[in-house]
């Protein structure tokens, strides 16, 4: 579990100026999403770090193998669920919730947003926390990623807006997680605070129980893998830092940073895949009675792990 003495000074979009909100704006348009990560609005704590870190990395993250290196680390943590983790079918959920079908459809959607936005943050912290020590990756052709559509926006419930039992949820998830601030994940599914109700209390005794704590390693360690594995060598050491102007206490905090929220993004991907898996039907047994004969039969629900990314 992270730290739970980590504390975080972000930059919200909102507070955003000059070359940080370039930086913002630039990062959204290359990866087509709509809002920026926890991960930067971290980074952006340090303007000259995060300056030198997108000048390294905006390359990386315009070619078409980055992505295929993400939708492989979504395949390991779907995989892993499906494998390990009874997931209930949660479309049922929203029956009972009389969910509209136009806020069925914008929940898939935030839910597809987010199971495509956590794969290339975990990658890139991962990869970052590397080239600290030296230069990661390998030269070898590229393709450009092509034009990336923009996603559209989700509505973000932030704490100070939430109602109480919501806020309730807020407090259990930064406790069980060690989070010093909230997912962007949880504040978009809290748009429906009875889903998100459900959601956390289907997932709270699976993070407690071994297996989920070996699979959160087992994403790290996947996607730590695939940070050699990126097609642009990518060069940005702590002396390199040092000497660029980048303080000593400045470093040593992004440092922290980095492989605390490393952590943090590994145990978010095997969540959102979760809520992937469950709105697709889940995998849990399901027993049903044939049309002709009454016999009963086990029914495996199996999910997609295919993206939706569009170039």
């Amino acid at each position: 579990m992270p730290s739970k003495k980590l504390k975080l000074a972000l930059v919200r979009e909102p507070q955003a100026t000059g070359r940080v909100k370039e930086i913002f704006e630039d990062l959204k348009r290359t990866l087509g999403v709509p809002l920026v990560p926890l991960l930067y609005k971290a980074y952006a704590a340090y303007p000259k770090f995060l300056n030198l870190h997108w000048s390294a990395f905006k390359p990386l993250l315009q070619t078409e193998e980055f992505f295929e290196l993400c939708d492989r680390l979504r395949a390991d943590a779907y995989t892993r669920v499906q494998s390990y983790f009874k997931v209930p079918d949660l479309r049922r959920q929203m029956d009972s919730e009389e969910l509209s079908l136009g806020a069925r459809y914008e929940l898939n959607q935030d839910i597809d947003l987010l199971y495509f936005l956590d794969a290339p943050v975990l990658l890139i912290a991962v990869i970052q926390m590397q080239a600290f020590d030296g230069p990661v990756g390998q030269t070898r052709p590229i393709h450009s990623a092509g034009r990336i559509l923009m996603r559209p926006r989700p509505v973000v419930v932030e704490e100070t807006a939430a109602p109480p039992a919501t806020c309730k949820i807020y407090q259990e998830l930064k406790q069980s997680f060690g989070l010093p601030a909230l997912n962007l994940d949880y504040r978009v599914l809290a748009r429906w605070p009875d889903f998100l109700r459900d959601y956390w209390n289907l997932l709270k005794p699976m993070v407690s129980s071994p297996i989920y704590q070996e699979s959160t390693q087992r994403v790290r360690e996947t996607a730590l893998g695939m940070a050699g594995q990126i097609p642009l060598p990518i060069e940005l050491t702590l002396a390199q830092l040092d000497d660029a102007g980048v303080g000593h206490s400045d470093l040593r905090s992004i440092v922290q940073i980095t492989e605390s929220l490393i952590n943090i993004f590994s145990a978010l991907m095997l969540n959102i895949t979760i809520a992937k898996i469950g709105l697709e039907g889940g995998n849990a047994s399901a027993t049903i009675a044939t049309a002709t004969s009454g016999d009963r039969g086990e029914v495996q629900t199996k999910g997609d792990s295919r993206t939706d990314r569009a170039a």
